[in-house]
């Protein structure tokens, strides 16, 4: 149970301390002051998100941070403190039992062992706020789901669901065995003889298979080898044009001199390539004249022009000299001036002509030398092709690939043969193996129908020893709160908790469901199903309610306190909101009540 709560900074309460003991205590306070959030802050103190409160909207304004702490007395005596705190949007939680820090996960491990039940179940059934205290739904809708779990119905129908799923394999195996099992046996003798004949049947299509693929190679072969010789043959008819050019030609360049035997072909058809070697030998000969020419007249042309440009000197001095001698300096006659003015205007045109006559001819043979190398160029590049003794027609060679058209076709012919062979082998080697396997697959058969049975009946045993766990567990509870129903209401029927947590109320043949019950009914009827929830589902041994007596006539608030008065040894607890001083004070009157009083909250 809660032995102290402390509050800082939770919507009216700056600062709350309450101490607290077992027994019926009751909380006064009036409206607006804070009954409701003081539940709120307990249920968040203790399971977090869990209680379903918005902690950032409880927070006092103007205050941070905010802070619950709780001490709760655990069963064993122990006393965990629980404290969270909220920081600007910042949850933090401290947990401690014996200076053990826990975290969260800890904390609802230690709560599930300590207590029994989830810390969700906890939190919707042992503080309620004053809008969970007449829903029928808050808490009562986990029941059923949270006796399945303590009483270990959980277990059973989940070993009930499996072993239902495992029956279902089981019997679409025994189906499928049973399919396989009605196929009429084959005879295994016939079968092996016709797999002997699909042997030899593949050694006669792989035989020629391999016949018809020599075939296709040997025409292959043939049909390149008369192509290649037409190829041949073009090449030594173009190397022959181009070496009967290269002879026009050297006819032009060498004035007529040819070679011997010039356009001649041995028996073979190729030309000799001695003959070849002398005409390339020949050029050579011939390039090395025209340049040995060339290099006379451009020596003669070199000395031509220097006797030109002497003769223009003394021709230039005689003039500037006037009447006398350039080289002894004696007077000259007119008559001697005039002859040797024109011995050197003779010497001079002489000279000029030659000039000329040589520039001329240093040209031709330059021109000559480059025609004579361009023919030594095109004669390295010919080639001595030998030319086939026989030169294939065009109708051989189509004859030759019609050959080879139908060996492909043949060789394809064979291919199907030996594919279709080897799947028919495939095929009744599977057939052989299958046959050969029915003996394993009925023993298959008896295997898996026996384990469908097992299965079938298992997961039938298992949904019935839970179904008989909820009947011999559920079924006290019902009997218990109809009893105390009776203490209460004499001659209003029987109140029934169902095993999926509705609440009900025979009258006869009739029943009338917990929506219709009236005000005083419904509280009554949910704070005796959650006392005996708590006592018969749990260790936890307190309740905090949020004012469940408002808003009821006075006969059902005494009849409400005084169940509540009478809880039991279970629930050490009882805190009840009530903003009504006057109820609190006459039922505290009896002694049997605790009275505490929030008369304002702190500022």
């Amino acid at each position: 149970m809660i032995r102290e709560l402390r509050v800082e900074g939770w919507r009216a309460f700056d600062q709350l301390t309450l101490k607290l003991d077992a027994g019926v205590t009751f909380v006064v306070a009036d409206n607006g002051i804070g009954k409701t959030s003081l539940i709120q802050a307990a249920g968040w103190g203790l399971y977090g998100s869990s209680s379903g409160v918005d902690a950032v909207a409880a927070r006092r304004f103007g205050q941070d941070p905010l802070r619950v702490e709780v001490d709760l007395e655990l069963p064993d005596g122990r006393t965990a403190t629980v404290q969270r705190a909220l920081r600007g949007r910042r949850e933090t939680l401290y947990a401690a039992v014996d200076d053990t820090e826990l975290d969260d996960d800890e904390l609802a491990a230690l709560m599930a062992q300590a207590f029994g039940a989830s810390r969700e179940f906890l939190a919707r059934t042992t503080l309620l706020p004053s809008s969970a205290v007449a829903d029928h739904s808050r808490g009562l809708s986990q029941l059923h789901q949270h006796l399945c779990h303590i009483f270990g119905v959980d277990d059973l129908q989940a070993a009930a669901q499996a072993l239902a799923r495992t029956h279902a394999a089981a019997e679409a195996d025994a189906k499928r065995y049973r399919q396989q099992d009605r196929r009429s046996a084959a005879d295994l003798s016939a079968l092996r003889e016709e797999l002997s004949g699909l042997d030899a049947a593949m050694t006669v299509a792989e035989q020629g298979r391999a016949s018809a693929r020599e075939a296709v190679a040997t025409a292959t072969a043939t049909l390149s080898q008369l192509r290649a010789g037409r190829v041949a043959k073009q090449q030594a008819d173009l190397d022959h044009a181009q070496l009967q050019q290269i002879w026009t030609d050297m006819r032009t360049l060498l004035g007529g001199k040819m070679i011997e035997g010039a356009g001649t072909r041995d028996a073979a058809g190729s030309w000799p390539g001695d003959f070849l070697t002398a005409t390339r030998v020949e050029l050579v000969g011939a390039e090395n004249a025209a340049a040995q020419l060339l290099d006379t007249h451009r020596g003669e042309l070199a000395a031509v022009g220097a006797q030109l440009a002497s003769a223009r000197d003394a021709a230039a001095e005689l003039h500037d000299a006037g009447g006398e001698c350039p080289v002894c300096l004696r007077p000259l006659d007119p008559q001697d001036v005039v002859a040797a003015n024109s011995a050197h205007e003779h010497l001079i045109e002489q000279l000029q002509q030659r000039d000329t006559e040589l520039r001329a001819a240093v040209t031709g043979e330059n021109q000559r030398l480059q025609n004579i190398r361009a023919l030594i160029s095109r004669a390295a590049q010919l080639r001595v092709t030998a030319v086939p003794p026989a030169i294939a027609s065009d109708a051989d060679i189509a004859t030759v690939a019609e050959d080879l058209e139908q060996a492909r076709a043949v060789e394809a012919s064979w291919i199907d043969r030996v594919a279709e062979a080897r799947v028919r082998h495939d095929q009744l080697a599977q057939r052989i193996k299958d046959e050969e396997s029915t003996a394993t697959l009925r023993q298959r058969s008896r295997i898996a129908h026996r384990r469908e049975a097992v299965a079938n009946i298992a997961a039938k045993v298992m949904a019935g020893i839970a179904d008989a766990v909820l009947t011999e567990r559920i079924d006290p509870l019902v009997t218990e709160i109809t009893h105390r129903w009776k203490r209460v209401f004499v001659g209003r029927g029987q109140l029934r908790l169902q095993h999926d947590g509705q609440l009900v109320l025979h009258h006869g043949d009739h029943h009338i469901d917990f929506d219709q019950f009236s005000s005083g009914e419904k509280v009554i009827a949910l704070l005796a199903t959650r006392l005996l929830v708590l006592e018969a589902s749990t260790k936890a041994s307190f309740l905090w309610l949020d004012e469940p007596l408002e808003h009821l006539d006075p006969r059902n608030r005494r009849l409400a306190a005084s169940l509540m008065a009478t809880a039991g040894d279970h629930t050490r607890q009882l805190l009840v909101t009530t903003y009504e001083d006057q109820l609190a004070r006459n039922l505290a009157g009896s002694g049997a009540i605790d009275l505490r009083y929030v008369r304002t909250a702190p500022s």
